[in-house]
């Protein structure tokens, strides 16, 4: 793999760690829209089953307050006590299956939350990533520049200032400075 890669020109070292960032990117991006359809599939079942927990709760207190209040024929009390018993159950049955759907919610948008969270490392990386590139590619065009203009003696013939080769020196070392910096910093 070392080999390989000191035959590959710094640009494509570039485009092969974007291209990788781009596919990272698109592949989230497909699981975020599938989330997001899930999510809101999921979201349509909470409203029901919080409407049914307090309609079962309202028929438990109004049974119940019948039951209370009973005069009676043993049947009866017997009826109310078996739908007050059927409202329990129902409410119990309902609440149980709302705090499902609630949880299912909530790891649903925590898994939306981390695809956010790793969309947004991927774009910052692209950015990092494409700085790096023209700071490399500056870099490159400065030396060669430098390169022409120190290297024959034709070239220093036809610029007579003397001073602009250090000008260059200069600059080119700016330039090495400013991404030693960039990489002591993390950037």
């Amino acid at each position: 793999m070392g080999t390989k890669n000191k035959n590959i020109p710094l640009h494509d070292s570039y485009t092969a760690f974007l291209g990788r960032l781009d596919a990272a990117t698109a592949s989230l991006s497909i699981r975020a829209g599938a989330l997001d359809n899930a999510l809101a599939a999921v979201s349509l079942l909470l409203g029901p089953y919080q409407s049914a927990v307090r309609k079962w709760e309202r028929r438990r207190v109004h049974v119940g307050e019948q039951l209370a209040g009973h005069s009676g024929t043993p049947q009866t009390y017997k009826a109310l006590s078996e739908l007050h018993d059927m409202a329990v159950k129902m409410e119990s049955l309902f609440r149980d299956r709302t705090l499902r759907v609630a949880e299912t919610i909530s790891v649903m948008q925590r898994r939306r939350e981390a695809i956010d969270k790793s969309l947004l490392e991927l774009e910052v990386s692209r950015v990092k990533l494409n700085s790096s590139r023209m700071l490399s590619q500056d870099r490159a065009n400065l030396s060669r520049a430098f390169s022409e203009l120190a290297g024959s003696a034709g070239s220093a013939a036809l610029i007579p200032d003397l001073g602009l080769r250090n000008d260059l020196k200069e600059a080119r070392e700016a330039v090495f400075l400013a991404e030693a910096l960039l990489e002591v910093k993390g950037h």
